[in-house]
């Protein structure tokens, strides 16, 4: 099940680029990055621990802390972008359950590959 409402994303930061206002682009950017931000954490500890001999307690706890950190942010970020967007008449953009971690890190990896899946190609 999805929890990522693009069209939602999209109506979102297009109206907030029309209108221009810095702060509401800040917000959308900022609280889309620690979204991403929680996808490359995951994966970077994952790719350090896959490629390690024989992690150690250390290393793991390490990990799991700023996995968790990430991961919390993302929670939080995921709440304000759709409240942000239902505020503005578009519907929610997280639409799962904001206590069920699987679904925020669903959301984020979902997306991520929608940004990427989707970026404009200027060159």
């Amino acid at each position: 099940m999805s929890c990522f409402n693009p069209e939602a994303y999209e109506k979102l930061y297009k109206k907030i680029q029309a209108a221009g206002d810095p702060d509401d682009m800040k917000l959308i950017r900022d609280e889309t990055a620690r979204c991403l931000l929680y996808v490359q954490t995951v994966c970077d500890g994952e790719n350090e621990l896959n490629t390690t001999q024989n992690p150690d307690r250390q290393q793991i706890g390490d990990y799991d802390a700023r996995r968790h950190t990430a991961h919390e942010d993302a929670i939080v970020a995921a709440k304000v972008l759709s409240r942000f967007a239902e505020n503005n008449g578009f519907g929610l953009v997280y639409t799962g359950d904001p206590l069920d971690r699987h679904q925020v890190a669903a959301f984020c990896l979902e997306l991520a590959g929608w940004l990427f899946e989707n970026r404009r190609r200027v060159l």
